[in-house]
């Protein structure tokens, strides 16, 4: 089951910077600067770490760590 502390580690490992700068609704291309790239990364690591796989329409929801827990409570992938 992912917590929002799960996600908040993935984004931080994948961007490389301190899991503190991981903000809940802190955006991952305004606020972190995420790239495509880094998003591509993202969410294999994320569909591994759930077990799921994503839409192209699911992964252009996530913008942020608050976006991501939403689409999972939304496909009931966590509670």
């Amino acid at each position: 089951m992912l917590t929002d502390r799960d996600v908040q580690e993935l984004v931080a490992r994948v961007l490389e910077i301190d899991v503190a700068d991981v903000g809940i609704d802190k955006s991952f291309y305004v606020d972190l600067e995420m790239d495509s790239l880094h998003k591509a990364e993202f969410i294999v690591a994320l569909e591994r770490a759930c077990g799921a796989e994503f839409t192209p329409a699911d992964a252009a929801e996530m913008d942020s760590v608050g976006d991501v827990m939403r689409l999972l409570r939304d496909q009931q992938r966590v509670p």
